[in-house]
């Protein structure tokens, strides 16, 4: 297992031009055979073909992009990959700097301009690498009759209370304990959970947009914001947002 929590590291590389995708797909072996990682690439020439796989329940750890596609959007098919997939990685790697604002809202890790790949594309790996080494995985543990269980705090998408219980809402679905509210946010992390109302906390992490007193979450769900506390919660998640993407 590596630092990734995988066996092996995950690439995919989008560009129609073979002769060039096939070049970056050498380099990435090379790069991450230096770091002792083991690593798979596949590469692909449309965004429909990588589209089609991420559909059947394909995921990759890093996603290298080119924006000006034949058949898509690169930028479009960003934000879809990074709704998908909010932990992942996406790096641009196109010949157009105009596009270099709009491929950030994609909250891409880096934007990399094709005649300078070579000489950035490392680099860029290198910060990736480093941010997983130094990442630590917190989690919130929770008695469940006689188990001890621990929950991954970027597996939560958001708390709500029912009744005298709290209920997570998690990749693997829901957990119930029996405590307040108020204690279960005490015993989290505070930068990423916020109170959006009396009877709900959200993981900032999961949050893709914030619409009409509504919080769209990565798992598809929204989750409803009171009106007193609209402004603030506003301000929390760009705060997050400013300070991590």
């Amino acid at each position: 297992m590596n630092v990734w929590g995988c066996a092996m590291l995950k690439i995919a590389v989008l560009d129609n031009e073979a002769i060039f995708y096939e070049r970056v797909s050498r380099r990435l072996y090379s790069i991450y055979e230096k770091m002792h990682l083991a690593v798979n690439v596949d590469c692909y020439s449309s965004g429909r073909e990588l589209m089609y796989e991420v559909d059947d329940g394909k995921y990759y750890d890093i996603y290298l992009l080119d924006i000006d596609l034949p058949d898509m959007s690169g930028i479009d098919l960003g934000r879809v990959l990074r709704e998908r997939s909010p932990f992942c990685y996406i790096i641009f790697l196109t010949a157009y700097p105009q596009y270099a604002i709009e491929g950030y809202s994609a909250r891409a890790y880096e934007y990399i301009l094709k005649d300078q790949w070579e000489q950035k594309l490392e680099t860029a790996l290198c910060h990736i690498q480093k941010e997983v080494n130094a990442r630590t995985e917190p989690s919130y543990r929770i008695i469940v009759g006689p188990k001890l269980e621990k929950i991954p705090v970027r597996a939560i998408y958001y708390l709500y209370k029912d009744g005298k219980n709290v209920i997570f809402q998690t990749w693997s679905g829901r957990t119930s304990i029996r405590k307040t509210l108020s204690e279960v946010y005490e015993e989290l992390p505070k930068e990423e959970f916020i109170y959006v109302d009396r009877s709900f906390i959200v993981n900032v992490q999961h949050v893709m947009k914030l619409k009409n007193k509504e919080i769209y979450m990565s798992n598809g769900e929204k989750v409803p914001v009171s009106k007193p506390q609209l402004e603030r919660v506003k301000i929390e998640i760009n705060a997050y947002w400013r300070s991590h993407i």
